[in-house]
């Protein structure tokens, strides 16, 4: 297997260690095992109910953890190989992630749900994922990258867009766990307005993630026009025109989360629906930036590049 194929699986497997986090909350099982890191003082108590969801949690991220060491490991010999030292950085830098999203979880156990522990957790995580969309992006061949960039406004545009979706997510996150996600039950308004002012904070919070989530869904669509608008990329305007489409999805799983009073089913679907949307905009971004600051080459062999590019 080689080292871009590993970081792939590790990747797909991340995105459903995400998956089964959202399952943990969703289904109420969160403090299922006490304790911590072991379950009921085992580190393989009986697994049903809710102790299957959260345990089974504890063991695939105790597995993705492995997987990172194994990736660091693999990214340290490929930088002693090509002396690009930045890939060994990377692996410790997603070393250090996953060390500090398992630190937050077992306190999001021992101190019994705090909300601000809590959204960090979700938050670390998906910092973990973007990085290793990052470290995938780097391995690949040079070949499914455009020879030059696809230009400022689109790499800006779906840095941007990037950084919104993340920014909801991180709303979303702090609704939930504050258990504002029913505080709104009218749709598509809350409280019959657009902004219940002078409500309570849980019910503000809920309308702003609402209200942000149209802003979202206006710079992704903007982002849509960018691409057609500066580049013939096939692959740079499939990706851009995957994001708004995911964005629809993506609030109708929130009416379906609220209609169905939060049932499991479309509210972890929300999250893993949010995590496309990220992954897509963070491919975009990376897509658009060409070869120049995204190939895995020594760097000296950038640099010669570039002089070659100036001189032409």
């Amino acid at each position: 297997m080689t080292l871009s194929r590993y970081a792939k699986g590790l990747l797909g497997l991340t995105f459903c260690l995400l998956i089964v986090g959202g399952l943990v909350h969703n289904t109420r099982s969160s403090l299922a095992c006490p304790d911590w890191p072991l379950c009921f003082g085992s580190a393989f108590p009986k697994m049903e109910g809710g102790v299957l969801v959260e345990h089974g949690h504890r063991l695939l991220a105790t597995t993705v953890g492995l997987g990172t060491i194994g990736l660091l490991v693999g990214l340290f010999l490929r930088a002693r190989k090509t002396g690009d030292r930045s890939l060994a950085r990377l692996g410790f830098l997603a070393l250090a992630l996953v060390v500090a999203q398992g630190v937050l979880g077992g306190l999001t156990v021992i101190y019994r749900l705090p909300t601000i522990v809590s959204t960090l957790h979700l938050a670390t995580s998906m910092l973990f994922f973007t990085l290793l969309i990052y470290i995938v992006f780097r391995l690949s061949p040079t070949t499914v990258r455009p020879k030059p960039s696809l230009g400022l406004p689109l790499e800006r545009a779906s840095l941007a867009g990037a950084v919104l979706v993340y920014s909801q997510m991180i709303v979303g996150a702090l609704m939930r766990h504050l258990g504002a996600g029913l505080a709104c039950t009218d749709l598509p308004l809350c409280k019959d307005g657009l902004w219940p002012a002078g409500a309570h904070p849980n019910v503000q919070l809920h309308a702003f993630h609402r209200i942000w989530a149209v802003v979202v869904f206006a710079a992704l669509c903007s982002i849509a026009v960018v691409a057609f608008r500066t580049t013939r990329d096939v692959r740079a305007r499939a990706l851009a025109a995957t994001a708004p489409v995911l964005a629809i999805v993506q609030g109708t799983l929130g009416w379906l989360s609220i209609s169905t009073f939060l049932d499991v089913v479309p509210v972890t679907a929300h999250l893993g629906v949010a995590a496309l949307m990220l992954a897509d905009l963070v491919t975009l971004h990376l897509y658009s930036r060409g070869p120049r600051r995204s190939a895995a080459e020594a760097p000296e062999r950038v640099v010669l590049g570039q002089l070659h590019e100036a001189t032409q």
